[in-house]
């Protein structure tokens, strides 16, 4: 049996049969399969809209262009095969296109093609359907690149390195791009991973404390959740004048579960962390100007918290 077979086969075996959603069947196909480094050879997959594709394995899969994409920047980490799956889920959610990206000082060696046939493999292994594209860039500025690359995404996935504060000003990657990307931004972090198969049941959570960020925040939240099949818990500061008499409401098929949180708001959040499949917050590119309360959270929980997180504002 080929390497990507036998990646395939095990994929398959080890799916949990009982995915309450459609999140939950996604992220459960990747639990227990995932490996790094990839122990599988790769060859280049090229991808044209409609016409059948040639993997590893030599099976066809037919692809779709859609009209969304999902751009993720990738690097040789760890974390960045991680982020290369849940963009590829978010990518199949919503019948996206995935768009890879890796940014090198030097176009010289064969490290960023070799590591872009790699990831385009590993996607194909568990989302055949996706149609994925990918793209080399060269220069001494990783955030600027990948921020000019994304222009038109509509999601950008970029994976958080625990404790790494590389690059200009002292601020890693995904930082950078978090505070400075006009479009939603979900940053991978992930300690501990893989996590057990009730991760796929987990709700979002989002807080909102009354402000335009916040209140883009819960839309954003609520659209993911249609699309994930979950339940949303919301967390409201005190004093956001929301009336919380119903604590348990329907938004066109979300349930939403409303508390109050009190306290500091990024200690709460990063608590909260620890139970959720993602926290979505908002976030100003014009704090200075306009402080919210959620403004320091925004900053601190893509470095510190133990899911995914979504910046959307």
């Amino acid at each position: 049996m080929k390497n990507l077979d036998r990646f395939r086969a095990e994929t398959v075996a080890r799916q949990d049969p009982g995915g309450s959603n459609r999140f939950g069947e996604m992220i459960n196909r990747y639990l227990g399969a995932v490996s790094y480094p990839d122990p599988y050879a790769v060859v280049p997959v090229k991808t044209t809209a409609g016409a059948p594709v040639k993997t590893t394995a030599g099976a066809p899969v037919t692809m779709t262009v859609t009209d969304g994409t999902v751009l993720v920047g990738v690097d040789d980490s760890a974390i960045s095969s991680i982020a290369v799956d849940h963009a590829a889920i978010e990518a199949e959610l919503h019948g996206w296109a995935l768009r890879l990206v890796n940014v090198r000082r030097t176009g010289a060696d064969e490290a960023g093609e070799s590591l872009l046939r790699r990831l385009t493999d590993r996607v194909h292994a568990s989302a055949p359907s996706v149609v994925v594209s990918s793209r080399l860039a060269v220069g001494a500025h990783p955030a600027q690149l990948l921020l000019a690359a994304a222009g038109d995404a509509d999601l950008l996935v970029v994976g958080h390195r625990h404790g790494a504060t590389s690059t200009a000003l002292g601020r890693s990657v995904a930082d950078r791009v978090g505070r400075h990307h006009a479009g939603p931004v979900l940053v991978v972090r992930m300690p501990g991973w893989p996590a057990g198969p009730e991760f796929g049941a987990r709700p979002l959570v989002v807080a909102v404390d009354g402000s335009a960020p916040a209140r883009a925040a819960a839309e954003f939240a609520y659209a993911e959740a249609r699309v994930r099949g979950c339940d949303v818990t919301q967390l409201h500061l005190v004093g956001d004048r929301m009336d919380l008499a119903r604590r348990l409401e329907d938004r066109d098929g979300v349930r939403v579960h409303h508390r109050i949180m009190s306290g500091d708001p990024a200690s709460a959040l990063l608590a909260e962390s620890a139970r959720a499949a993602a926290v979505v917050i908002g976030r100003s590119r014009h704090e200075v100007i306009v402080p919210t309360l959620l403004g320091p959270a925004a900053h601190l929980l893509p470095q510190r918290a133990l899911c995914p997180v979504f910046l959307v504002g």
